[in-house]
């Protein structure tokens, strides 16, 4: 379908163009987009991704040069987006949330329990790479955290990575 749009002015096209370009934007198909932004050092979630196109748009963006974006998306059909960062298929909001707290958790304890093995064997250790200070979580924090973990809710579906389901 074409359209005739030479008899217009300049001021209606780009008034046509903008309507245009609002209603593209706000579409909603109808599918969840987490973006994870990453650039020059500061993270963010970009909010208001609704469609296959704006998504396209924000990874065209942050394409590697400016920062990467991770996408998460309930979309099972991804095959046209492009994009530099991971591109992950899930189920749901409720497992992407159950499983990002789980991924935390077991950073956190990862990291405190090497902080904590640092900091007893600091006397063990050349000075200059002695720990200036006393790590802020305590063996008791690293329990807690374990016991939270031990106890932690596993039904949840993890991200697919989208592009192995491809193949």
């Amino acid at each position: 379908m074409e359209i005739d749009l030479s008899d217009y002015s300049i001021e209606t096209l780009i008034e046509l163009k903008d309507k245009i370009s609002g209603i593209i934007y706000n579409h909603n198909d109808g599918y969840l987009y987490i973006c994870n932004v990453r650039s020059y050092g500061r993270n963010w979630t970009e909010s208001g991704i609704s469609n296959l196109y704006t998504l396209q748009e924000l990874c065209h963006q942050y394409g590697g040069d400016d920062g990467i974006v991770d996408v998460y998306s309930t979309n099972p059909n991804l095959s046209s987006i492009h994009n530099y960062g991971d591109l992950m298929f899930i189920k749901s909001k409720e497992d992407y949330d159950k499983w990002k707290k789980y991924e935390y958790l077991t950073y956190t304890i990862r990291t405190v329990e090497k902080e904590l093995k640092q900091w007893d064997n600091r006397d063990n250790m050349p000075f200059k790479n002695h720990q200036m200070f006393k790590p802020f979580d305590t063996q008791e924090d690293l329990t807690n955290y374990q016991k939270e973990l031990a106890e932690y809710d596993m039904s949840f579906i993890p991200p697919q990575n989208y592009r192995s389901q491809e193949n």
